[in-house]
């Protein structure tokens, strides 16, 4: 499933210049495929992967997309046709390595490559972590402003919320209007034609399941900074009768780059290189990029930064190329070494994800959806009694995994990889955050229901890096599925009791028939028949984060807190790459925030070197 990973957020920074200065000569703002329009000129930002604008016409901003404008297309702006356009040209079709216990096969790994990336074809779910998870991010950065008081902040400037009315109100959906943003540019909405049935009976059964011996009622609003229990949540739709997707374009590029001349989005072109300057340091020049692999190869000059917002899969794949990253990688893949630094591409953390199908019987159904009932199981719910002995099996097994990962080269060095692993899971037990998400569909045109259940925190870490020297050639992307037992424990536990809450009132009246895993998995099956089904049938979530990481350098971290690469002068890496640990949420809302909170630090960091 593809809830709402922004892979390749759309979303730069708010560029804004403390001293206004003569703007350069520039041809008229838009989005073109012609590298004409921009021969021979300089840009203040250059921005690979998408971007945002300034509202200072003295400052130019360039947008070098790989895919192209398909807002427009039906696969793009009508959520409710998610997943068609997966596999097709809007996707970057690239793959995991081979798992070995399904006999050498791969995962696709889906990632939008269209203006405003996998923000213009995922499931458009508005959802936030707990507090107490962006409270670790201080931790790991040093840098007080990254948790939750403060950068809850940038995430509300984001949201233009859109509340329910009386009909939205009748099926569900609840909020709190302080825990919303009302002037941002991303639309949030319940939606005119949300799902009565059966979403409201699969959320009364799944507290049931999970709430023993009951807990009241379904959760108002989990954009507070809580997330248990189960809610009815808002998508990234227009509030009008269109439901037409709020995606990055939409909201932050889609009018403004027609009406400003200073904001280029050139499309169809993909970056191959960061250019360094001939001097002390390492300092961006610029960036190459072309059409095809064997097209001209253009330039494009930066005069203050370059921006890496091409996604947790190619934001590290940009800087290898650049000779940036662990020496053994770039020797292995023939690129010459500009700099080391050995966390680019390490650390990666991706979910998977279990699907429960039905057909139904006795249900008319009322809406055509988005679908957006979720319930967010904690550990004491799934793993009952065991909690605390897992708690301590997981804790005392640490030091010895974190050496595991050291030698797998999955991270830099196990000391620092320990840092991360204990605070989350000191949070996941410690302070009962959601541990799994049970997302509940509803498809009316195949008469069926189900579930989509990943499990919110991996332990695993993965890897991805290049192939060779080529940016033509896919990277190679290795998520380590499973490779920590609690990840398998947890998602297994869920998976069996998913089964409990079809069987349960006031959901068990629709079900016709199990479908998957149907006959796979007996009524009685044991809890390592579970684990077989969930190990052969299992997908990538394609949340991918944390391949660039914004952690202290000693932790392993490629970023700074002001999300500046260690070493470089003026190149950010601004997307889901820098996002140093999973969260109990769909990424959109996260995601959003960082390129908000990254308009900020560019402002103040480009005020500060006007002052000196």
């Amino acid at each position: 499933m593809l809830p709402s990973i922004l892979t390749f957020l759309f979303a730069a920074a708010t560029l804004v210049s403390a001293i206004p200065r003569n703007p350069p000569s520039l041809v008229r703002g838009g989005i073109t495929n012609d590298t004409r329009a921009i021969a021979g000129r300089t840009f203040d930002y250059v921005v690979c992967g998408g971007g945002r604008l300034t509202e200072d016409a003295n400052i130019t901003v360039l947008v070098i997309e790989a895919g192209y404008d398909n807002h427009a297309d039906p696969r793009v702006n009508d959520v409710r046709t998610y997943g068609q356009a997966f596999g097709s040209e809007l996707d970057w079709n690239l793959t995991s390595t081979p798992i070995s216990w399904q006999n050498g096969s791969v995962l696709p790994l889906v990632a939008g490559r269209t203006l405003g990336g996998s923000g213009s074809i995922n499931g458009a779910s508005w959802t936030k972590g707990a507090s107490s998870q962006y409270d670790l991010l201080p931790l790991l950065t040093g840098d007080d402003s990254w948790g939750w008081e403060s950068f809850n902040q940038y995430m509300l400037l984001a949201e233009h919320f859109n509340p329910p009315g009386e009909d939205e109100i009748a099926r569900g959906a609840q909020f709190d209007p302080d825990s919303h943003g009302e002037n941002g540019p991303v639309q949030v909405s319940f939606g005119v034609y949300m799902f009565d049935k059966p979403q409201q009976e699969a959320l009364n059964a799944s507290m049931k399941v999970w709430n023993k011996p009951g807990l009241p009622g379904i959760d108002a609003d989990i954009a507070d900074g809580t997330v248990g229990r189960a809610a009815i949540i808002p998508n990234m739709v227009q509030p009008d009768a269109s439901q037409n997707r709020s995606s990055p374009f939409t909201a932050y590029a889609q009018r403004q780059v027609q009406e400003r001349s200073n904001f280029v989005i050139l499309t169809g072109q993909r970056v191959t290189e960061i250019v360094w300057e001939d001097c002390p340091g390492m300092v961006a020049e610029g960036v190459r990029f072309q059409a095809c692999r064997n097209c001209t190869s253009h330039f494009a000059r930066a005069r203050r930064e370059v921006l890496l917002a091409a996604g947790s899969l190619q934001s590290p794949q940009i800087l290898e190329l650049s000779g940036v990253g662990d020496p053994v990688v770039l020797a292995a893949a023939g690129v010459p070494l500009k700099m080391a630094a050995a966390g680019v591409g390490k650390h990666m953390q991706e979910q998977t994800k279990s699907t429960l199908a039905y057909t139904v019987q006795n249900l008319e159904w009322e809406g055509s959806g988005p679908s957006n009932a979720i319930a967010f199981p904690k550990v004491p719910q799934i793993l009952h009694g065991n909690t605390s002995a897992t708690y301590h099996w997981v804790m005392n097994g640490l030091p010895d995994y974190a050496m595991q990962l050291e030698r797998q080269d999955l991270v830099v060095n196990a000391s620092a990889a320990l840092i991360p692993l204990k605070a989350q899971v000191n949070n996941l037990f410690r302070n009962n955050t959601a541990a799994v998400e049970v997302f509940f569909w509803s498809s009316p045109t195949t008469n069926q229901m189900g579930v989509d259940l990943w499990n919110l925190i991996p332990l695993s870490r993965g890897i991805v890096h290049i192939r060779t020297n080529n940016s033509w050639d896919h990277p190679i992307v290795q998520p380590s599925y499973f490779n920590h037992p609690l990840d398998i424990m947890l998602q297994t536990a869920v998976s069996k009791q998913t089964r409990e809450v079809f069987q349960t009132q006031p959901l068990a009246q629709y079900v016709q028939q199990e479908l998957m895993p149907g006959n796979s998995v007996g009524e009685d099956a044991s809890f390592d028949e579970w684990e077989g089904w969930v190990k052969q049938t299992f997908t990538s979530v394609w949340h991918y984060i944390a391949t660039l990481a914004m952690m202290k350098e000693e932790y392993g971290g490629v970023v700074d807190s002001r999300m500046k690469i260690y070493g470089i002068e003026n190149v950010r890496a601004i997307d889901a790459s820098v996002l140093p640990i999973q969260l109990s949420a769909h990424l959109s809302s996260s995601l959003y925030g960082i390129a908000e909170k990254a308009a900020v630090v560019i402002k103040e960091d480009q005020t500060k070197a006007v002052s000196v």
